[in-house]
């Protein structure tokens, strides 16, 4: 069995985009910060530049017309705007929490420090799968 190629584009994006992390935040903490590479927030969005890559290697490979581009676009927008809502709701929960535990130690201090995305972090997202995927996907077809 084959890989599709769009898979493969995108999978390597969000790859990027986790290495990324790590390298900015191991830059930021001054120190190695593995768990980056493996964390599900902060700056860029792994999610959002994974689906928009599947999306654009797609529309780039089987055409903006196809049924199957219609299917990832779908995906893109609902995972984009989970992304949101999930940072925004938990957000709104930590706020309580904090409000409601003040004390160093409580519950609120073993929150974790990136929980889903803000609206940079997914418009990077965004922005880094469409300039990743649309050259390979463009590469993909001249060596099909």
């Amino acid at each position: 069995m084959q890989i599709p190629f769009s898979l493969l584009i995108a999978l390597g994006v969000q790859q990027l985009c986790q290495f990324i992390k790590f390298v900015s935040y191991s830059i930021r903490d001054r120190r190695l910060s593995p768990r980056y590479f493996f964390s599900s927030g902060g700056m860029p969005s792994a999610h959002s530049a994974f689906v928009t890559a599947l999306c654009v290697a797609v529309g780039v490979r089987s055409g903006i017309g196809s049924e199957v581009f219609s299917a990832t676009l779908v995906l893109a927008f609902i995972v984009i705007h989970d992304a949101l809502r999930v940072r925004g709701a938990l957000q709104q929960l930590i706020h309580i929490i904090k409000k409601d535990h003040p004390e160093e130690g409580g519950p609120a201090a073993r929150l974790p420090e990136t929980i889903g995305h803000d609206a940079a972090e997914i418009a990077a997202g965004i922005v880094l799968g469409v300039l990743l995927a649309l050259p390979l996907a463009f590469l993909s077809l001249r060596s099909a």
